[in-house]
C-alpha cells in the first residue's frame, strides 16, 4: 500500500502525550453541563480533502453507534486517527447510524454538532477527509437536522448525507470505479423498504462501467450472531436484491460489537457498532461466524484492484482480527475472505 504523509503535520499541542484524552473529559464535562457546551462551538472553516493520494488505492474506516459524545465515542476517534496515521492512508469514513443520541438536534447550530462530531474526529487525518453518513433508529426525531446539516455544506463540510439513501463512487482503475457504495435508510417503515432496494437496483445497473468492489451500507444488519432479534423483514426485502446484484459486503451498526459473519453464496456481513456507545454482550451466539467481539473500536477496509484487506481494531488503535480478500477469488465472501492471522491468536497477543 502506497504511504503518504498526512497534512500538516507540524507537532501540535493536542498531540502531546495525554492531552487528547484531557481534551476529551473537558468536551465530555462541556456537553454534560449544557450551558458550558457553548465553548465548543466556533464557526468552522471548510476542510482541505488529502491531496495526492493513488485513486487505484482507497483506504476507508467504518463504525457506528458513535453519537454518545462519552469519553468512549473520543477514545474511539482518537483510535481512528492513530491508525490512519500508523497506515499514511485514509480516504473517507462511513458513519452507520445513530449518530446522535441524547435530545433531539434544535437545528443546525445545537452545540451537540460539536461534541458529537466537529470536535470528536480531528488530526491531521480526521479533519481532512469526508464523512459520509446513514441514518440509524435513534436519529429519527432530528433527520432533517442532519439532511440540512450536509445540504447547507454547516461546520466543516465533512458531513456528507445529501439524502435518505444515495450512492458514491471512489477511486477508479483503468477507467472502472474501484468501488461503488450504496448508502441505505434502513430505519424506514416496512412498507417502504421497497424504496431502498429500487436505490441498490438503480445503483448496480447503471449503465457504464462497472465496479471492481461492491457495498452496501446501513445501520440494521440482515444477518448477525447475538444480541438482538434478526430482522427478518429487513432481510426479506433485501437480500435477494444483494445476492442478484453480487454485493462483496454489507457494512451496518446497530449491534453494539464487532461481527463477521460469513455465508455461502451471500455477502460478507460486517457489524461495527462499537464506535462510542455502552456495549451489547455476546449472548445466545447461534450460528458459526469469522470473528465476534464485544468491543469498541471500527473497521478498516483497505482496497485495490487485486485485494480488500478488512481488519478490526478497538478502542487503543490494536488489530483483534484481519482478513484478506483477493479478487480474482472465483466464489463469494464465504470462502474467499480469509484470515490473515487466526482471530483467537491475534486476542491472545492483543494486550
Amino acid at each position: 500500500m502506497t504511504r503518504h504523509s498526512a497534512p500538516q503535520r507540524r507537532k501540535r499541542p493536542w498531540r502531546r502525550p495525554g492531552t487528547w484524552l484531557l481534551m476529551a473529559m473537558l468536551a465530555c464535562a462541556a456537553c454534560a453541563l449544557g450551558g458550558a457546551g457553548w465553548v465548543f462551538y466556533y464557526p468552522m472553516t471548510p476542510y482541505t480533502a488529502v491531496a495526492g493520494l493513488d485513486p487505484t488505492h482507497l483506504s476507508v474506516i467504518a463504525l457506528g453507534d458513535q453519537g454518545s459524545g462519552s469519553l468512549q465515542q473520543w477514545t474511539v476517534a482518537h483510535a481512528m486517527e492513530t491508525v490512519a496515521e500508523r497506515d499514511g492512508r485514509l480516504d473517507l469514513v462511513a458513519l452507520l447510524g445513530d449518530n446522535f443520541y441524547g435530545k433531539d438536534l434544535t437545528g443546525v447550530d445545537d452545540v451537540s454538532w460539536q461534541t458529537k462530531f466537529e470536535k470528536v474526529y480531528h488530526g491531521p487525518w480526521l479533519s481532512h477527509v469526508p464523512f459520509y453518513v446513514v441514518l440509524g433508529n435513534h436519529d429519527d426525531p432530528s433527520q432533517n437536522v442532519e439532511l440540512e446539516y450536509s445540504r447547507r455544506h454547516v461546520g466543516s463540510g465533512r458531513w456528507q448525507m445529501p439524502d435518505h439513501s444515495y450512492t458514491r463512487d471512489f477511486g477508479q482503475v483503468d477507467g472502472r470505479p474501484l468501488l461503488r457504495v450504496v448508502f441505505l435508510d434502513s430505519s424506514v417503515d416496512a412498507a417502504d423498504l421497497g424504496d431502498q432496494v429500487q436505490v441498490m437496483e438503480q445503483a448496480f445497473e447503471q449503465p457504464g462501467p462497472q465496479p471492481i468492489w461492491r457495498i452496501v451500507t446501513a445501520h440494521h444488519p440482515v444477518r448477525e450472531v447475538a444480541a438482538h432479534d434478526q430482522d427478518s423483514q429487513l432481510a426479506a426485502a433485501l437480500l435477494p436484491t444483494l445476492l442478484r446484484q453480487h454485493v462483496d459486503l454489507y457494512l451496518s451498526g446497530h449491534v453494539h460489537s464487532h461481527q463477521l459473519l460469513l455465508r455461502p453464496g451471500e455477502p460478507a456481513w460486517v457489524i461495527s457498532g462499537g464506535g462510542g456507545q455502552t456495549l451489547d454482550p455476546l449472548l445466545r451466539v447461534n450460528e458459526p461466524h469469522a470473528f465476534a467481539a464485544s468491543q469498541a473500536g471500527f473497521v478498516k477496509l483497505d482496497l485495490s484492484a487485486r485485494q480488500l484487506d478488512l481488519v478490526f481494531y478497538n478502542d487503543r488503535a490494536d488489530a483483534t482480527a484481519r482478513f484478506t480478500w483477493q479478487r480474482d477469488c472465483p466464489w463469494m465472501a464465504n470462502g474467499c475472505l480469509q484470515p490473515v492471522v487466526p482471530a483467537q491468536q491475534l486476542a491472545r497477543n492483543t494486550p
